[in-house]
């Protein structure tokens, strides 16, 4: 009727438009009817590009866009607002908030439910390295940090010894002397500072009491004892004072330390949260690809 009433208004008073009965009237009438018909059609149109007024079908339609998926059962209202939140996760893709939020979506969470992220989450590392008087290795430390490091040494050969193990950070040109003799089954440890001789505090004999710590990124290392003066060769070599390369025993040294990963994150979160939403570690791992920046390492913990 809008229509018709804004088209009767318009005719001069004397036509008597504004009579039912007369035919200019029900001229008008289902001439106005048919127009507010179109506008109805329209409107409907217009809210089916809208989340918050589309439903059904239309909705599907719009969360196909953001390559969502209408869940099980689930109704208008719920996927609604998992829509308005993927579009809020979409435009500002890979910020903490974003994978929040998107984690509430997915859990139908409050908007205001704490989600625990942990950046460069920390995690145990060791190499090992079998290594004779002289040799070098190469230590990436994979940390956002430099790091306390924790270094045993062994004898790999039976019934052999060394005297005096070094261990050498080349890029600092820091050594760390042993004063003293670790024989085969001995474990020598290295650890805030302090030395181990199988479990026995031996911190005296070290030459640098400091922490030995791990720099970020890659770094060199030398292994030495006191037995490397002597070395000789078998063309130039005396035998009543150098001390052959083959009688030389191995040494295995191991390090470890704990690295906060670059570019990795872990959420944490309550184990029944899944199980009351219905939602699987796999899809859930899926909507963190699809939000998180690119190269970003993630991972899920439940508790």
């Amino acid at each position: 009727m809008r229509r018709t009433r804004r088209i009767l208004e318009r005719m001069p008073h004397f036509y008597a438009a504004w009579d039912p009965t007369s035919v200019l009237y029900k001229f008008l009438f289902s001439f106005g009817k048919r127009l507010d018909e179109f506008d109805y059609e329209l409107m409907w149109i217009m809210r089916s590009h809208w989340v918050d007024t589309a439903f059904g079908e239309d909705l599907d339609k719009l969360a196909a866009l953001f390559n969502m998926k209408r869940l099980k059962n689930e109704p208008d209202s719920v996927f609604r607002r998992r829509i308005k939140r993927a579009i809020i996760d979409y435009k500002g893709g890979g910020t903490l908030e974003t994978i929040r939020s998107t984690i509430r979506s997915l859990l139908n969470l409050p908007e205001d439910y704490e989600i625990s992220i942990l950046e460069n989450p920390p995690v145990l590392q060791s190499r090992e390295f079998q290594v004779r008087i002289g040799d070098t290795w190469e230590v990436d430390c994979m940390s956002v940090y430099d790091t306390p490091l924790r270094v045993t040494m062994q004898v790999v050969d039976p019934n052999a010894k060394v005297i005096n193990p070094t261990l050498e950070l080349i890029e600092k040109n820091r050594k760390i002397t042993y004063n003293g003799v670790i024989k085969s089954g001995d474990i020598l440890e290295l650890r805030e500072g302090k030395a181990f001789l199988n479990g026995i505090d031996v911190s005296d004999n070290l030459t640098d009491q400091k922490q030995l710590v791990l720099p970020r990124g890659k770094t060199h290392w030398r292994y030495f004892e006191s037995l490397e003066v002597m070395i000789g060769v078998f063309d130039e070599g005396k035998f009543d004072t150098n001390i052959f390369a083959l009688g030389i025993p191995n040494v295995k040294i191991t390090f470890e330390w704990v690295a906060r990963l670059p570019a990795a994150f872990t959420v944490r979160l309550k184990k029944d949260l899944l199980e009351k939403s219905g939602v699987t570690l796999d899809l859930l791992y899926r909507h963190l690809e699809r939000v998180k920046a690119a190269g970003v390492k993630a991972e899920i913990e439940l508790l």
